[in-house]
């Protein structure tokens, strides 16, 4: 229950019978998944989920207990023992100090800590070994000894203001143990506890930098200076569990705030160079990568990219501006990077056009949730990025800053250095794929070719008259599903297309002719 006392969900005449249908686990729901570096997902659990707010954990210790222990309670909150001399507080921390100057709060209380050095294979809570690097202690705490770790609210004990723990902290129980001593603070008797047994990354210690503090050890609170830091490995573990085409079907990756430069200094491209790569091995999505600081001149800019090559990517320069909302319902201008706006011109271009349409331009390309652009570009300016393949974001008289380059971030000049272009293959790829996947296991004849060239080509035949396309042909016939591709379980198509190009540079001639003079048709 929070500590407000509302009980947001109940949970009645549940039990610990595994055949009943009030088995508590049946209830509340014990489903959950797991996801590896390969986007592969493993799920696990029996029951599916009910709960909003919780999930039911390892539970086969109390299978068969009697309803006379319910309310039954929560595991008991671990406290890390580092050493023998640095014992920390066992109390329950409520609150934190608003940690302004960025110094670390109750320095030597230890909020929180690290499974990956403990020595052992077997990490199960209750059987570390004693050389373990991190010894736990349950809380509340009191005197004498023994384990709380699956306790019962119903006649256990605890100190609400001890700072004192037991004489063997160590020493840990798999059994489930009812200790019976009275709670002196009635506070304590709560369901409210802290959330344990997770790491997100964040530095408890330090102020998370957004905006224009970003760095290399402080982007949103996530330490990202090397490729082994806690704040890169969350990343990217969040890139993997969306890297899995065949169980998340995306269009886009942006990730506002991780920073690519040339040489890395101050920037994430461990985190970058891994999005680029899922991008590519997926082939379905585009990512809009953010490449430049907030002060980042044009010159600091125009050197960036380096040795970057993709025609999965994009991005765009400078900062923009938008109204954050605060307390109170007012609002607060706050410099953001631009892949937090050019993720809505995306999604308002394929809206009112065509994901083959460029993202760019007066029709299309207009930051709406934007103020201003951190520098308003010239004309020169606008042509240099567009060089080094950064797509400018102009400011015009009477306009809001305006998406004015849509180029990839693919090196070698291609009809796939344009977003447009890349996204018009990627639509093709994903509409193909999802119609021949019910031909897989067909008879490899005449009649299944058809199938597939009476959807491919009526499909083809659209894009190209809403200007995807400027021709194309699709061949799956004899001359390429040979008797030896047959006898290979193979069928066999070719699609040839001509992708509808952009004008990005309109070129006008205007010649002064002498009066009386003629003008040919």
């Amino acid at each position: 229950i929070p500590l407000d006392g509302r009980a947001p969900e109940t949970w009645e005449n549940c039990d610990f019978n595994p055949t009943s249908p009030s088995y508590f686990a049946k209830q509340i729901g014990d489903s959950h998944v797991v996801v590896d570096a390969n986007g592969r997902l493993t799920y696990h659990g029996d029951y599916p989920n009910r709960s909003k707010w919780c999930r039911v954990g390892d539970f086969q210790n109390i299978e068969n207990y009697p309803k006379s222990v319910v309310p039954y309670g929560y595991a008991s909150l671990d406290n890390p023992i580092p050493g023998g001399t640095a014992i920390p507080s066992a109390s329950m921390k409520l609150q934190q100090v608003d940690n302004t100057n960025e110094q670390t709060f109750q320095a030597g209380t230890y909020h929180g800590f690290d499974f990956m050095d403990i020595g052992t294979a077997n990490r199960k809570r209750g059987k570390y070994d004693n050389d373990a690097a991190a010894y736990l202690s349950p809380i509340p705490s009191g005197t004498g000894t023994g384990s709380n770790e699956c306790f019962s609210l119903n006649n256990c004990y605890g100190h609400a203001n001890s700072d004192t723990l037991p004489g063997n902290p160590s020493v840990r129980s798999d059994a489930t143990e009812k200790i019976t001593l009275a709670l002196s603070d009635i506070g304590q008797r709560r369901f409210a506890v802290p959330f344990q047994w997770g790491f997100d990354g964040v530095d408890p210690a330090s102020k998370p930098s957004m905006g224009n503090d970003i760095t290399t050890t402080n982007v949103m609170g996530f330490d990202c200076s090397t490729s082994s830091t806690s704040g890169t490995t969350l990343y990217k573990r969040a890139i993997n569990a969306v890297s899995n085409p065949e169980e998340f079907d995306i269009n886009m990756l942006v990730i506002p705030g991780i920073i690519h430069s040339k040489d890395g200094s101050n920037c994430h491209n461990n985190i970058t160079d891994h999005a680029i790569t899922k991008v590519e091995e997926r082939a379905d999505c585009f990512y809009i990568m953010d490449g430049f600081h907030w002060a980042d001149t044009i010159s600091q800019a125009a050197s960036a990219l380096g040795s970057i090559d993709t025609n999965y990517a994009a991005t765009y320069y400078p900062w923009v501006q938008v109204n954050y909302s605060i307390e109170g319902g007012n609002v607060e201008p706050t410099w953001v990077p631009p892949s937090v706006a050019l993720a809505g011109v995306f999604a308002f271009n394929d809206r009112i056009g065509q994901e083959w349409f460029a993202p760019a331009g007066l029709n299309r390309g207009g930051l709406t949730i934007t103020s201003k652009a951190k520098f308003k570009l010239n004309h020169a300016e606008r042509d240099k990025l567009y060089e080094e393949r950064i797509n400018p974001i102009a400011t015009f008289p009477g306009q809001g800053p305006t998406v004015f380059g849509q180029k990839t971030l693919q090196s070698k000049p291609s009809a796939l250095d344009r977003i447009n272009v890349r996204r018009l293959l990627i639509n093709l790829k994903k509409f193909i794929a999802s119609t021949s996947k019910f031909l897989v296991f067909e008879q490899n004849t005449t009649a299944t070719r058809n199938r597939f060239l009476n959807t491919v080509n009526p499909y083809l035949e659209n894009v190209q008259s809403n200007s995807g396309l400027n021709a194309f042909r699709v061949v799956m016939d004899d001359t390429n599903n040979t008797p030896d591709e047959i006898d290979r379980n193979r069928l066999v198509g070719q699609i040839f297309v001509q992708p509808t190009r952009t004008a990005e540079f309109i070129v006008l001639d205007f010649v002064v002719q002498p009066t009386g003079a003629t003008f040919p048709e």
